[in-house]
């Protein structure tokens, strides 16, 4: 009885394991700009970017063109009252270029916020 609690405890503790290891895994995620847009005060022009962030954990997102790192940008989670259907991007206008906000992958439960420049 005793091997066998063990065993079973090895098991849910190597499972429990791989499952965190996996939430902390970084995503990298497809985003395309109709028009040129701000992020945290940077500029991106309109195109198709990569945007590299970890899922679970506020931090840095790093948006990617071309295998070049265009910017880094701090984000903020956001949780959902349910996943989200389909992907979208949030923006706010206040001048020419739109500033983005947020953006909402499809199939996650929380969406990263990102802050704006607030002198723009």
């Amino acid at each position: 009885m005793m091997k066998r609690t063990l065993s079973l405890l090895v098991i849910f503790m190597i499972a429990f394991g791989a499952i965190a290891w996996a939430a902390q895994k970084e995503q990298r995620r497809q985003v395309t700009f109709t028009e040129d847009v701000l992020v945290a005060g940077q500029l991106l022009k309109k195109g198709t970017y990569t945007i590299v962030y970890q899922p679970g954990v506020e931090g840095k997102a790093t948006f990617m063109r071309g295998g070049r790192v265009v910017a880094e940008v701090s984000y903020k989670l956001v949780r959902l009252p349910q996943k989200a259907a389909t992907d979208s991007i949030t923006y706010r206008r206040t001048g020419p270029q739109p500033i983005l906000t947020r953006l909402t992958f499809a199939g996650q439960l929380e969406a990263l916020e990102f802050e704006s420049d607030r002198s723009e």
